[in-house]
C-alpha cells in the first residue's frame, strides 16, 4: 500500500493511522458498509420522524440520549475530563454541526424528499475545501474548483423549474446553508483542542441538545404523547443507536485507520442510499431530473475527492 502524505485536510489521527499495521481488508469494508449504509439512512429515517414529531425538538431528545450514552462510555473507558477550552470548541462545532446543520435538515426534512435532502449535505466536501481556503489558506486545486463548480451547478439544476420535484425555495436554501454549516464545522474543529474524539462527539451532542431544545421552545413546538407514533419512536431510536453511535464510530474508525480519501467516500455513497430508500421505502417521486441532478453532484463531489488524492500522492 502506498503512504499517502499528510496534507490539511487529514487529522493527526489519520497520520498517526499510517504507522499502525494495516487493518485487514474485510475489516475496512464491513466499516465502510456501516457508514454508507447507517448514515445513507438518516436522512429517510429523519423524514419519517418528523412526520408526527417536530424537528427541534426530535434532535434535541436525539442528540441528549446518544450524547448522554457516549458521555458515559467515555467515564467507563477512564477518559480524563475535558478542559474549558475543549468545552468552547464542543460549543462552537457542536452549534455548527448539530444546530445549524443537523437541526436545520430536520426542519427542511418536513419539505423535502429525504433523496434529495441527502444531496445537500453531498456538497459538505466542497464547502470544507472552500473554508479551508478562505481560513487558512489551504490551496484551493483546480480539481477541487472544478468539483465545487459542478457540484452546485447540479444544485441548481435540480432546483430549475423544469422538474417534476418543484421543490419550495425556502427549504431548498435552507437545505444549502445546512451543507454550508456542516463544512464550515468539520474544517474549524480540526484546529480546536480535544483529547479524545468519542468524548468530543459527547460534548458536541449535549451542547446541541441544549440549544436545539431552546430553540423548540422559542418556535413554538409542542410535544405530545399522541406524536410518539410507533414509526416516529422507531425513527428515531434508529437515529440514536445507528446514526449517532454506530455510524459515528464506524466513521471514527476509519478515520483512525484508512486515508481520509477512503474515508471520505461516504460524502457520494450515501446519497445514493438515501434515494434508494427513498424511493423503495418512502415512495419518493424519482426521474429523469432528479437522477441527472444526483449525478451531477455526486461526480462534482468525486472531483473534488479525487483531487485531494492526487495531491496526497505526490
Amino acid at each position: 500500500m502506498i503512504r499517502e502524505k499528510t496534507d490539511a485536510h487529514e487529522s493527526p489521527a489519520t497520520s498517526r493511522a499510517f504507522s499502525r499495521p494495516a487493518p485487514s481488508a474485510a475489516a475496512v469494508a464491513v466499516a465502510l458498509l456501516l457508514v454508507y449504509v447507517l448514515w445513507g439512512s438518516t436522512a429517510p429515517a429523519i423524514r419519517v420522524a418528523v412526520q408526527t414529531l417536530p424537528p427541534f425538538a426530535m434532535v434535541a431528545i436525539r442528540f441528549a440520549i446518544a450524547g448522554t450514552l457516549l458521555w458515559t462510555w467515555s467515564r467507563v473507558r477512564g477518559t480524563p475530563l475535558p478542559r474549558a477550552a475543549e468545552w468552547r470548541g464542543a460549543a462552537v462545532t457542536g452549534i455548527a454541526l448539530l444546530v445549524a446543520s443537523n437541526g436545520v435538515f430536520a426542519w427542511v426534512e418536513q419539505y423535502v424528499p429525504s433523496g434529495i435532502g441527502s444531496l445537500f449535505f453531498a456538497l459538505a466536501p466542497l464547502w470544507m475545501a472552500t473554508f479551508a481556503f478562505a481560513l487558512y489558506a489551504e490551496r484551493l486545486t483546480r480539481f477541487a474548483a472544478f468539483g465545487l463548480a459542478i457540484g452546485l451547478a447540479g444544485m441548481v439544476y435540480l432546483y430549475s423549474p423544469s422538474g417534476a420535484q418543484q421543490l419550495p425555495a425556502i427549504p431548498t436554501l435552507l437545505g444549502v446553508f445546512t451543507s454550508v454549516t456542516w463544512g464550515f464545522g468539520g474544517i474549524i474543529q480540526r484546529r480546536l483542542a480535544k483529547s479524545d474524539l468519542v468524548q468530543m462527539s459527547a460534548m458536541q451532542m449535549l451542547v446541541a441538545a441544549v440549544v436545539l431544545a431552546a430553540m423548540a421552545i422559542v418556535s413554538g413546538e409542542r410535544l405530545a404523547v399522541a406524536q410518539f407514533t410507533p414509526s416516529a419512536v422507531g425513527a428515531l431510536a434508529y437515529l440514536i443507536v445507528f446514526g449517532s453511535i454506530v455510524g459515528f464510530s464506524a466513521f471514527l474508525w476509519l478515520m483512525n485507520n484508512v486515508s481520509t480519501t477512503l474515508a471520505s467516500t461516504y460524502s457520494y455513497v450515501n446519497p445514493v442510499v438515501s434515494i434508494a430508500i427513498g424511493v423503495g421505502l418512502l415512495h419518493e417521486r424519482f426521474d429523469r431530473h432528479l437522477a441527472v441532478g444526483a449525478a451531477i453532484i455526486i461526480a462534482g463531489v468525486a472531483a473534488m475527492i479525487l483531487g485531494r488524492a492526487r495531491r496526497a500522492a505526490t
